[in-house]
């Protein structure tokens, strides 16, 4: 955990480290819920014992608060992405949607998905209000299409080139969390049936 200077400039205490890894906890359990009326200062610090007074003290305010709880998951992501096995576009994109269909129901990223949900969007309109918290949601989305495309690394094949990486960085994410949401909405679709479908679409597409 981060020992992160607060706005006063000063490095936090044994005390005021114990109140800050409470506080960020605490977020993450509420927001991992993915009740989007859990995105409240207020309700994170009372739930956790601490007051308004704390956050300001530790994080100066919703904005210092906010990129905190998005730094802590940052500071996560890379125990989140397990090495690739196998040694084909087909193993690999099989792999990679396995992997990112299960990170969208950890806790780190139904945190995430509940505060962009109930905060201003696009990061654009955020950036005006919340600017560190816009940053560090932008770069989390940088290292996540990153993590995409150097799982691909390795990998020979005739439409496996930096377009269509990139490509695949941006549409298997998308898909998958169509996916979710459409789980989420209780519909009765089968969900495993349109994983396989997208799969073996994605698959096409980077084979060329």
């Amino acid at each position: 955990m981060s020992t992160t200077p607060g706005p006063t400039g000063r490095k936090p205490n044994r005390r005021g480290v114990a109140a800050r890894e409470k506080l960020l906890s605490t977020a993450v359990a509420m927001l991992g819920t993915g009740r989007p009326e859990t995105v409240s200062i207020n309700m994170v610090a009372k739930e956790a014992g601490l007051s308004w007074g704390s956050v300001q003290n530790l994080f100066g305010d919703s904005d210092g608060f906010w990129s905190a709880v998005v730094d802590l998951i940052l500071d996560a992501g890379p125990d989140l992405w397990a090495q690739p096995q196998s040694t084909t576009i087909a193993g690999r994109v099989a792999e990679v949607a396995d992997l990112y269909r299960a990170l969208l129901e950890s806790p780190y990223a139904v945190t995430v998905e509940t505060m962009r949900w109930a905060l201003p969007r696009p990061l654009d309109v955020l950036a005006e209000t919340h600017p560190r918290t816009a940053a560090s949601i932008r770069h989390l989305d940088e290292l996540a299409a990153r993590a995409f495309v150097r799982f691909f690394e390795g990998i020979d094949g005739p439409g496996l080139d930096e377009e269509r990486s990139a490509a695949m960085s941006e549409v298997l994410p998308a898909m998958l969390r169509s996916l979710r949401n459409e789980r989420l909405l209780g519909t009765d679709i089968d969900l495993d049936r349109a994983h396989r479908a997208i799969v073996t679409m994605l698959t096409a597409y980077l084979e060329g």
